[in-house]
């Protein structure tokens, strides 16, 4: 029988494999280019791995009092950032290693939580998510599946079918 933070884990898991198989499709793209709709500039696939690392990093690691590592440029890809112009970015390859070291810590970190780890109350400054560590797993969640949907429409408007 799986405990609650193991489902969590699990659930976390599962969401980055269906924004792998988003990226996947996208391999080969230029990860800086950036469309404009309206008038409106979409989020870059680069700002997006970057800002997925940075936020995980935050709510699932340092929210929960996991493993929480510093990487420089995280300030420029957290809630609201702009990123940074191509020529001053991390290399891709490093963001996107980051990306995935970050996340092996949180699941394996999160899967280890009792019930009054996840009762604790929310340390983020993220009140509107809800009061309790709990909370914070489950905002990661739906906010890693929420920028699927960015991931989406960068396929769609590079051209690419998937489903």
């Amino acid at each position: 029988m799986r405990t609650e933070a193991q489902v969590l884990s699990h659930m976390m898991d599962r969401t980055r494999e269906w924004t792998r198989f988003h990226l996947s499709a996208l391999k080969g793209q230029d990860p800086h280019h950036r469309f404009t709709c309206d008038g409106k500039e979409f989020n870059t696939v680069f700002w997006l791995v970057a800002h997925l690392a940075t936020s995980e990093n935050g709510l699932l690691l340092a929210g929960t009092g996991g493993p929480f590592e510093k990487f420089w440029w995280a300030k420029h890809f957290t809630l609201g950032a702009p990123g940074l112009p191509p020529a001053e970015c991390p290399p891709y390859e490093e963001v996107w290693e980051t990306f995935n070291a970050v996340h092996k810590k949180a699941v394996a970190h999160i899967a280890t939580l009792d019930e009054a780890a996840l009762n604790a109350p929310n340390p983020t400054k993220l009140t509107a998510i809800g009061t309790t560590v709990r909370d914070v797993i489950t905002h990661a969640i739906r906010h890693e599946g929420g920028h699927i949907g960015h991931f989406g429409w960068l396929c769609k408007l590079h051209g690419i079918k998937l489903i």
